[in-house]
C-alpha cells in the first residue's frame, strides 16, 4: 500500500472515531491540529511555500473556533493535508529551478486566496450571524480554490518529472531508433510560421478539432492543398501552438532536399523518438520494446507502427496520466516522403480503428493518388473513425488573399495600398509567389525600390531571381510525376503533352475533350492529370482541369526555365488546330439538330436540347468555338493551308449550322473576323468574305433559333459565292441581275436618326435620335446595348466616339454639347455651354484631350473634353450656320462646312484659319471629313454634289462627283482612303472612287426617308446608314389559307417569329399599322382581329359583327380605325384599339363586298363590290360620296386611293384596270387592258405616278397612271394565279402573292425577282425544299 493510500486511511478512521464517539470534543481539537501540523510539515522543503502554507493554518485555527460545523471543518483540512503530503513525496524528484517555480507559484495562489479568508474572517459577529450561511458558502469556496491549486502544482511537476525521465532514456533509444534529427518543426530556419494575424480562421478551426475530447471525435486530419497554398507555415503555427497547450507529441516535416526527411522508413521512428520524450511511461515500455526487437526501426510500417507507437501507448493509455488532454502528432508534406503510402497504409487504418485512443494525427500534403487514396472520404459519409478533410485550395479566394494583404503589409512596410493589391492580384491563392515576391524585394536593400517597380511592371518578364523558388518548385512536381526514370520515352512524351494541352486550350476543358483532341484513351489522360494535381486539378462541378496559379504557364512555355518540360506553342497549337479540324471533318454534317421541319422553330422541336447534346458533344463544340484560335497562334504552313481549305470547302457552311444550333452566331463572325486577318490566299480569304457577310445577315436578319432557313432562305444567295454539298444548287436557285448589294441588318429606333457613329473597332454603334437620346448598339446582335443616354432636351444632331472607344460626345439643338461614359451612358462632367444656338456637329481630337464643335451661331469652338472648359478664342469667319467639323489625324487642323457653301480650314493650336475658304459648292455645305492621311477633304451639299479637296491648298482635285438626285447630308472615308460613302435626301447611299469619282456599283437602296448619316466600319468593307424613316427593317405580312397570320423579312425571306393563331378559318386580308407595331386581319370566320407585330400576341378580343366572311381589312392613316369589307355586302368601321364598331354598317352594295381602303386623309372609304360598282363613303357618318362608280362588266377585285385622294384605282374580273377621279366617280382616260384574265389586285405607287395589277394570267403588270399605258413588261415568274400587289414605300420594288405558294419581291427597274418567299397554305414549299435537302445529302452520303 502506497505512502498515500495509508495516509487517506488514517484520516477516514479518525473521522469515523470523531463523529461516532461521545467524548468527541477532546479528539476533535487533537484531530484538527494533527491535520494542521501535517499541513505545515509538508512545506518544510521550500521556504516559501512554508510561510504561505502557516497562514493558511493559521486562518484555519481560527476558522475551527468560529465555525458550527466542526465536521466539514475537519473534512477540508483533512483533504488538504493530503494533497499537501502528495505534492511534498514529489519534493525529491525534480530538483530544478523549473519544480521550485511550480512550488513558489503555489504558495502566491495560497497567499491570495489567504488573504481573501481573513477578510470573511474579520467580519464583525453581528454581520457574522446575519450572513452566516452566505459566508460558509464562500469559506467552502476558498477552501475548494486551495485543494485545486494543489492539484495543478501537482500536475506541472508530473509533467516535469516526465520529461525528466525520459532524458536517461533518450541515448539509449536514440542509439536503438534511426530517427531523423532534422524533422521536426524546431530545427532548420526555413520552418516559418504564419505572420501574425493570418491564417486565424483556418488555425481556429483546426484547434477546435484538437480540443475535441467527445467519443465520437475524429482523430485523423487531413489539410490538403495545391503547391504553394500555404501548407507548411499553417502546420509550423499549429506545433507552436500546440506547444504552447504543452499538446505537442511529435511533429515530422517530410522534405525531398533533406535525405533524411523523405526516407518513409524515419517516419513512425522520429514520432515515436519524440513521444518517448513527452510521455515517460511511452518511453519506459518503448525501451522494452527495442530489448525485445532492436531491429524494429528497420523493419516496413506496418510493423513500426504496431510496436512503435500501438504498443507503446496502450501503456500509458492504462495510466490514465493524460485523461482531459489529447496530444497531437503533425506530420507535414505527405508527397514529399518516397513511397509515403507504405506509411499510410500502416497508420490510416490505426487511426481509424482507434488502436491509440486520446492520441491525435494532423497532416498536410499536396493533392496525389499516393497520398488521398487513403485520407481522401467522402464528403457525404459521418463516421468519427474517418480522418477529416480540408482542402486548403478551395478556401475562398478573398479570405485568402485577405491574408496575403496582411502578409505583405507585414513584410513590405514601406509599400502603398495600391502597389500591395498589385501583389495580392498577383499571388491569386499561392502563398508562396507572395512570399517569393518579398524575399525577391528585400534580397538587397540598396536594390528595394528598383525591384518592387520591377514586380510591378513586369512588361519584359519577371526577374530570373524573383522567379527561381517558383521554378524550383514546378521542377521538383514535374520531376515526381513523370520522371525520365520511370516513364518510357513515349509515356513521358504522352504525359507533357496532356500537361502542355491542359495549358494551351483557349478556355479549361474536360479530360474527356483532352483525351479526344490528342487522341488518347480517357483513363491515361486522368491517372496523367491526377499525377499533376500539385500544379492542376478536376473541378469538382464543371469536371474541367484548371491550373491553380499562372505563373505554372509562364514556367512552362519558357524554355530556359522548364527546359525538358518546355511547351513550344508554335508546336502544340498546330497539334491542337490539326484536332480540331480533324473532329470537326468527321463529325459536323448537314443537319446537325436532326430537325425534322423548317415549318417548327427549333425550341419547337421535341427533345432539342438533348439532339445538340448527342449531335454536338463537348469536343465537337470546343472545337467549334476555338479552332481560329489555335489557328492565329500556330505557325501557318502550305499544309495547313491546305487543310484549312478542304475544312471551308466542304465542313464550313454545316460548322454555320452547329453555331446556330448552340445559339452563338455572334461568335461565329468573331471567329471569322479573326480568321480573315491570317494570310490564307486570296482564294480563302474571299471566300471566308462572303461566309462571313452570309452569317452577318443571318444574326441581323433575326433567324437565328430558325436552322433550317440558313439553307432556305440563305444559302440560295450564296450559292455562286461559296460552297456546299453537291446537288444543293439543284433544288434551289437565285437569279440575280446586275451587282448584289446586300442589307446586312437594321436597327429600329423610336424616332428619326440624326446622327451616327461607330466606336474606333466597329464594334459599337451609337445613334442620336430627335427626341433627344442617344442609343448604342451592338454591331454585331443588332442588340441595344443598356438604356438611352437621357440628357439632352431637343434633338441629338451629332455624335463621336472617343480614340479609345470609352467616351462619346455629342451636340444638340438644345445649344449644348455633353461628353458620356459609352458603357454606361454616365456624364463626365457637366453640360459645355458657351454655344448660343443649336450645335451641329462634334469630333473628338486623336488625342482623345479635345472636342471640336459647329453651331448654327456661325463659330466652331474647341473644349477640354476632360473639364469642358474653352480652348483658346471662337473660330469665327463664317457667314451662316456651321454644320460640320473634323480634326484632322495628327490633330493640328480642323476642318469645317456651312451653310455659307464654303469649308474652311483651321489652326488646331492658334485658331487661325488656314488659307482661303474652299469655294466650289453652289449650295449650302453639309458635310466635311479628312482622309486618313490628312492630304485631302471631302465635303457634301445642298447642290447634290460630293468634292474632294487638296486639304493643303484648297484646289478641287477632279470634278464634282454626281449621281444623287438631292441634297448630299453626309460623306464619310473609308479606312484606306480609297472610297467615299455618301448618305442623301435621295434615300439613297453611294459609294465613290476617291481618284475618279465614278460611282461603284449601284446605289444602296433600302430607307424610306432622307439617309442622314453614313460612316465606314474599321474593316472598310462594310457600311453604315441612318436616315429619318427611323428604321432600316422591311417586314412582310402575309394570311393564308392555314388559319394563321405570318411576318417575313424581306431581304431574306425567313418568317420572323412563330405564327399568329387565332383564326378558326381562312385569313383572306391583312395589312400593317402605319407605325408597323400592329398588323390587323379579316378572316372568313367573320372577324377581325389585331396582332402585336412585333411578338403575334393578339391585341384584345376578336372584332365581332360580320355575319359572313370577311373579304378585306386596312387601317386608317392615324392608326386609330379599321375598316372591313365583307360577304355580308356591307363595310364597317372599327376603332383599332377596343374592337367597338364605329357607327353602323355601310350599306348599299348589292353583292358581297370583296375590298375596301382608306383615303389618306382617313376622310374617306373605298369599297368594290361583286356588283360590279365602286362605292365612296364618307368615313365617320357612313353616308355615300358622290354618285356610283360605274364602269366595270363584272367583279371589282381591288380598290385602292392615289397618294393625293384624288384618284381611285380598280381592278375587275372584266380583266381591265380603272382610274377614277375620287371626288366625281367620272373615270380618268380608258380602261387598262392588257391582262388576259382576272386581275384581282391593284395598288398606285408612292408618287402616285404608277400602278402596279395582279392578275389571274400570273403576271405582274405596271401602268403609267396617267396614260394607261403598260411600263415595260409584264413581270413574269409565278406559275399561278397572282392574288395580291403592292409597292414598297421607296417605290423601287414590287411585292406580289400567288397561289404558287410564294411570295416574290420585284425590282421595279428591271422586273426582276429580287426574293422569293414561299408560303402556301400548309407552308408545303418550304417543308418541301426541307425535305429535299435531307434527302439530297442522305443520297450524298450513301454513295461517298
Amino acid at each position: 500500500m502506497g505512502k498515500r493510500d495509508k495516509l487517506k486511511n488514517t484520516v477516514k478512521n479518525t473521522l469515523d472515531k470523531m463523529f461516532g464517539n461521545e467524548e468527541r470534543n477532546d479528539i476533535i481539537k487533537d484531530s484538527l491540529e494533527t491535520f494542521l501540523k501535517i499541513l505545515q510539515e509538508s512545506s518544510d522543503f521550500n521556504p516559501i511555500l512554508k510561510s504561505a502554507v502557516g497562514g493558511v493554518c493559521a486562518s484555519l485555527e481560527i476558522l475551527n473556533k468560529k465555525t458550527k460545523n466542526k465536521k466539514d471543518m475537519i473534512q477540508m483540512t483533512a483533504e488538504l493535508a493530503v494533497k499537501a503530503q502528495e505534492l511534498a513525496s514529489l519534493k525529491g524528484q525534480g530538483n530544478s529551478s523549473e519544480v521550485k517555480h511550480y512550488f513558489e507559484e503555489l504558495a502566491g495562489k495560497l497567499d491570495s486566496i489567504n488573504r481573501k479568508l481573513r477578510e470573511k474572517l474579520d467580519h464583525s459577529a453581528l454581520h457574522r450571524t446575519v450572513q452566516a450561511d452566505h459566508d460558509t458558502q464562500e469559506i467552502e469556496g476558498y477552501c475548494q480554490e486551495l485543494q485545486t491549486a494543489y492539484d495543478q502544482c501537482k500536475t506541472q511537476i508530473l509533467f516535469k518529472i516526465e520529461r525528466d525521465t525520459t532524458k536517461i532514456l533518450k541515448t539509449l533509444i536514440m542509439r536503438e531508433l534511426q530517427s531523423s534529427k532534422q524533422a521536426p518543426h524546431d530545427v532548420g530556419p526555413d520552418k516559418t510560421p504564419c505572420t501574425d494575424g493570418t491564417r486565424v480562421a483556418i488555425l481556429n478551426e483546426i484547434m477546435d478539432w484538437v480540443q475535441d475530447s467527445s467519443s465520437n471525435a475524429s482523430l485523423g486530419y487531413w489539410m490538403c492543398g495545391m503547391a504553394g497554398t500555404g501548407k507548411s507555415t499553417i502546420a509550423k503555427s499549429l506545433c507552436l501552438m500546440l506547444e504552447e497547450e504543452q499538446l505537442l507529441a511529435g511533429s515530422f516535416f517530410c522534405s525531398r532536399q533533406i535525405p533524411e526527411c523523405r526516407e518513409y522508413h524515419h517516419v513512425i521512428p522520429t514520432i515515436a523518438y519524440q513521444l518517448a520524450y513527452y510521455s515517460c511511461t511511452f518511453g519506459e515500455t518503448l525501451e522494452k520494446v527495442l530489448e525485445e526487437d532492436q531491429s524494429v526501426a528497420l523493419k516496413e510500417p506496418s510493423d513500426q507502427v504496431k510496436k512503435l507507437l500501438i504498443q507503446p501507448w496502450e501503456a500509458v493509455k492504462k495510466t490514465g496520466r493524460f485523461e482531459g488532454h489529447v496530444p497531437v502528432i503533425v506530420i507535414d508534406a505527405l508527397d514529399e516522403c518516397e513511397n509515403v503510402s507504405e506509411v499510410l497504409k500502416a497508420i490510416v487504418p490505426a487511426i481509424q480503428n482507434k488502436k491509440m485512443p486520446g492520441l491525435k494525427f494532423f497532416f498536410t500534403s499536396r493533392p496525389g493518388k499516393n497520398v488521398s487514396s487513403h485520407l481522401e472520404i467522402d464528403s457525404q459519409v459521418a463516421n468519427s473513425g474517418k480522418v477529416k478533410n480540408f482542402y486548403l485550395h478551395n478556401v475562398e479566394k478573398n479570405l485568402v488573399q485577405d491574408d496575403i494583404r496582411k502578409f505583405l503589409k507585414n513584410k513590405l512596410q514601406d509599400v502603398t495600398d495600391e502597389q500591395i493589391q498589385i501583389l495580392v492580384n498577383s499571388s491569386a491563392k499561392l502563398f508562396i509567389y507572395a512570399a517569393t515576391t518579398v524575399k525577391y524585394i528585400k534580397g538587397a536593400e540598396e536594390w528595394q525600390k528598383r525591384r518592387l517597380h520591377e514586380v510591378l511592371h513586369s512588361a519584359q518578364g519577371p526577374n530570373p531571381l524573383h522567379i527561381k523558388p517558383m521554378d524550383v518548385l514546378y521542377s521538383k512536381i514535374f520531376e515526381g510525376a513523370i520522371a525520365i526514370s520511370e516513364r518510357t520515352p513515349e509515356e513521358r512524351k504522352e504525359s507533357l503533352r496532356v500537361a502542355h494541352t491542359v495549358v494551351s486550350t483557349a478556355t479549361p476543358v474536360t479530360c474527356d475533350t483532352i483525351s479526344q483532341l490528342l487522341g488518347y484513351d480517357i483513363e491515361t489522360v486522368q491517372a496523367i492529370i491526377t499525377s499533376l494535381q500539385s500544379v492542376m486539378y478536376i473541378n469538382n462541378e464543371d469536371k474541367k482541369v484548371y491550373t491553380f496559379h499562372a505563373s505554372f504557364s509562364d514556367y512552362i512555355f519558357s524554355a530556359e526555365r522548364s527546359r525538358e518540360d518546355y511547351c513550344d506553342q508554335l508546336v502544340h497549337q498546330v497539334v491542337l488546330e490539326e484536332a480540331c479540324l480533324s473532329i470537326m471533318d468527321k463529325k459536323l454534317h448537314f443537319n446537325m439538330g436532326n430537325l425534322p421541319s423548317s415549318f417548327l422553330l427549333d425550341k419547337e422541336v421535341e427533345g432539342i436540347d438533348k439532339r445538340i447534346a448527342e449531335n454536338i458533344p463537348e469536343e465537337l463544340e470546343y472545337c467549334c468555338f476555338f479552332w481560329a484560335y489555335h489557328l492565329r497562334k500556330c505557325r501557318v504552313d502550305e499544309e495547313m493551308i491546305s487543310m484549312l481549305e478542304a475544312f471551308i470547302q466542304k465542313k464550313m457552311i454545316f460548322w454555320i449550322e452547329a453555331m446556330f444550333l448552340l445559339d452563338r452566331l455572334p461568335l461565329c463572325l468573331d471567329i471569322l473576323e479573326m480568321t480573315l486577318k491570317i494570310q490564307l490566299g486570296e482564294k480563302n480569304g474571299d471566300m471566308l468574305r462572303q461566309i462571313r457577310e452570309m452569317v452577318n445577315i443571318c444574326v441581323l436578319g433575326k433567324i437565328q433559333g430558325r436552322t433550317p432557313h440558313l439553307y432556305l432562305s440563305i444559302v440560295p444567295f450564296f450559292l455562286q459565292d461559296i460552297p456546299i454539298f453537291p446537288g444543293f444548287h439543284k433544288l434551289m436557285n437565285v437569279r440575280k441581275a446586275g451587282k448584289t448589294l446586300r442589307q446586312l441588318g437594321s436597327w429600329s429606333t423610336p424616332s428619326a436618326k440624326r446622327c451616327l457613329s461607330l466606336s474606333p473597332d466597329g464594334s459599337i454603334l451609337a445613334t442620336g435620335l430627335t427626341n433627344g437620346e442617344i442609343m448604342t448598339w451592338d454591331t454585331k446582335t443588332g442588340l441595344q446595348k443598356g438604356d438611352p443616354f437621357q440628357g439632352h432636351s431637343r434633338d441629338v444632331t451629332s455624335v463621336a466616339f472617343s480614340p479609345d472607344g470609352e467616351r462619346i460626345v455629342s451636340g444638340s439643338y438644345d445649344n449644348t454639347v455633353r461628353v458620356w461614359n459609352a458603357r454606361t451612358g454616365a456624364l463626365g462632367v457637366d453640360p459645355f455651354k458657351g454655344h448660343s444656338d443649336w450645335v451641329r456637329s462634334v469630333a473628338f481630337s486623336p488625342d482623345g484631350k479635345r472636342i471640336v464643335s459647329g453651331s448654327d451661331d456661325k463659330t466652331v469652338r474647341v473644349w477640354n473634353a476632360r473639364t469642358g472648359a474653352p480652348e483658346g478664342d471662337l473660330l469665327q469667319g463664317h457667314s451662316n450656320y456651321v454644320t460640320s467639323v473634323a480634326f484632322s489625324p495628327d490633330g493640328e487642323r480642323i476642318v469645317s462646312g456651312s451653310y455659307d457653301n464654303t469649308v474652311r480650314v483651321w489652326n488646331a493650336r492658334t485658331v487661325a484659319p488656314e488659307g482661303d475658304p474652299f469655294q466650289g459648292h453652289s449650295s449650302r455645305v453639309t458635310s466635311v471629313a479628312f482622309s486618313p492621311d490628312g492630304e485631302r477633304i471631302v465635303s457634301g451639299s445642298y447642290d447634290n454634289t460630293v468634292r474632294v479637296w487638296s486639304a493643303r491648298t484648297g484646289a478641287p482635285e477632279g470634278n464634282p462627283f454626281q449621281g444623287h438626285s438631292h441634297w448630299v447630308r453626309s460623306v464619310a472615308f473609308s479606312p484606306d482612303g480609297e472610297r467615299i460613302v455618301s448618305g442623301s435626301d435621295d434615300n439613297t447611299v453611294r459609294v465613290w472612287n476617291v481618284r475618279t469619282g465614278a460611282p461603284e456599283g449601284d446605289p444602296f437602296q433600302g430607307h424610306s426617308h432622307w439617309v442622314t448619316s453614313v460612316a465606314f466600319f474599321p474593316d472598310g468593307e462594310r457600311i453604315v446608314s441612318g436616315s429619318d424613316d427611323n428604321t432600316m427593317e422591311r417586314r412582310i405580312v402575309s394570311g393564308s389559307w392555314d388559319n394563321t397570320v405570318r411576318v417575313w423579312n424581306v431581304r431574306t425571306g425567313a418568317p420572323e417569329g412563330d405564327p399568329f393563331q387565332g383564326h378558326r378559318y381562312f385569313v383572306t386580308s391583312v395589312a400593317f399599322s402605319p407605325d408597323g407595331e400592329r398588323i390587323v386581319s379579316g378572316s372568313h370566320d367573320k372577324t377581325v382581329r389585331v396582332w402585336n407585330a412585333r411578338t403575334g400576341a393578339p391585341e384584345g378580343d376578336p372584332f365581332q359583327g360580320h355575319s359572313q366572311p370577311v373579304t378585306s381589312v386596312a387601317f386608317s392613316p392615324d392608326g386609330e380605325r379599321i375598316v372591313s369589307g365583307s360577304l355580308d355586302n356591307t363595310v364597317r368601321v372599327w376603332n383599332a384599339r377596343t374592337g367597338a364598331p364605329q357607327g353602323d354598317p355601310f350599306q348599299g352594295h348589292s353583292n358581297e363586298v370583296n375590298s375596301v381602303a382608306f383615303s389618306p386623309a382617313g376622310e374617306r372609304i373605298v369599297s368594290g363590290s361583286l356588283d360590279n360598282i365602286v362605292r365612296v363613303w364618307n368615313a365617320r357618318t357612313g353616308a355615300p360620296e358622290g354618285d356610283l362608280f360605274q364602269g366595270h362588266s363584272n367583279w371589282v377585285t381591288s380598290v385602292a386611293f392615289s397618294p393625293d385622294g384624288e384618284r381611285i384605282v380598280s381592278g375587275s374580273y372584266d380583266n381591265t384596270v380603272r382610274i377614277w377621279n375620287a371626288r366625281t366617280g367620272a373615270p380618268e382616260g380608258d380602261p387598262f387592258q392588257g391582262h388576259s384574265n382576272e386581275v384581282n389586285s391593284v395598288a398606285f405607287s408612292p408618287d402616285g405616278e404608277g400602278i402596279v395589277s395582279g392578275s389571274f394570267d400570273k403576271t405582274v403588270r405596271v401602268w403609267n397612271a396617267r396614260t394607261g399605258a403598260p411600263e415595260g413588261d409584264p413581270f413574269q415568274g409565278h406559275s399561278n394565279l397572282v392574288t395580291s400587289v403592292a409597292f414598297s414605300p421607296d417605290g423601287e420594288r414590287i411585292v406580289s402573292g400567288s397561289l404558287d405558294n410564294t411570295v416574290r419581291v420585284w425590282s421595279t427597274q428591271n422586273a426582276v425577282c429580287m426574293v422569293k418567299i414561299g408560303l402556301n397554305a400548309t407552308l408545303d414549299l418550304i417543308i418541301k425544299a426541307w425535305k429535299l435537302c435531307l434527302t439530297q445529302y442522305a443520297l450524298i452520303r450513301t454513295n461517298s
